[in-house]
């Protein structure tokens, strides 16, 4: 399987193939959860509360399992507070990032929230209205920001789904099955990049499939010079590129 030569997709998808395997159970329904780490970006307790009620919202949903051990998204909360004592001014940002592993960009969501303290210059700054800022952002950002997650994480699924199925198809060199069950991904999943490298894989294996079956029906026919053409366009990136090889000595011998 091409999961062993294709570092972090490979391993992504060996891993919910396998998973699917595992149980005894169709494999759409052993699709594994998506596993995310939910963090403040700072020390502040404001970011921890963010964290706390996106965690609290997450965790109920069943494809979903909060966890740091072994994340595939990882969840940052930031809350920045500006206040002047001078103007007055309260202002407070609160912005809710969602990645994967290796930095790609899930979803992003912003919360801005003033507040104006009409006090003479240099005064401390009303407490209930700064504190008020921070319990607006809090709410706010959590708000806006759980249900784009949650979309992200059913386009995730039915990634996950469509890769478990079509390598299934792909297992039984059905390459067209699997390449039309994977086309249905679309840019808007994390998975995209990835996906469109296991359809050209596909489309690989299936151009070295056919190359071994013409390179053995000319050899059959005694045309072994031409036999060892067709096998010399076998990509040496193709699970089938050793068994060509192999094609390719035997052939040899013959002419």
């Amino acid at each position: 399987m091409f999961a062993s030569r294709v570092k972090g997709r490979g391993l992504f998808l060996a891993f919910i193939v396998a998973a699917s395997l595992t149980l005894a159970i169709p494999a759409l329904a052993g699709v594994p959860p998506v596993r995310m780490s939910i963090t403040p970006g700072g020390q502040s307790g404001i970011e921890q509360e963010v964290c706390d009620r996106l965690s609290m919202g997450l965790s109920n949903a069943q494809d979903i399992v909060v966890s740091t051990v072994n994340p595939d998204w990882f969840v940052t909360c930031t809350i920045t507070e500006r206040t002047d004592q001078n103007t007055g001014q309260i202002r407070y940002n609160g912005t809710v990032t969602v990645k994967t592993r290796d930095g790609q960009v899930i979803t992003t969501s912003s919360v801005q929230k003033y507040n104006q303290d009409y006090v003479v210059p240099g005064q401390q700054l009303n407490k209930r209205l700064v504190d008020n800022a921070a319990r607006d952002v809090i709410g706010a950002v959590s708000d806006r920001s759980l249900p784009p997650i949650q979309q992200a994480v059913e386009v995730e699924m039915e990634t996950r789904k469509r890769i478990i199925e079509a390598e299934m198809k792909a297992e039984d060199d059905k390459y067209d099955d699997a390449t039309a069950i994977l086309r249905e991904v679309g840019p808007d999943s994390p998975r995209f990049k990835a996906v469109r490298s296991l359809m050209d894989e596909y489309a690989m294996e299936k151009e070295a499939l056919q190359l071994i079956s013409t390179a053995k029906s000319k050899a059959k026919a005694g045309a072994y010079t031409q036999a060892v053409v067709a096998l010399k366009q076998v990509n040496k990136k193709s699970k089938r590129y050793r068994n060509a090889v192999a094609l390719m000595a035997q052939y040899r011998a013959h002419k």
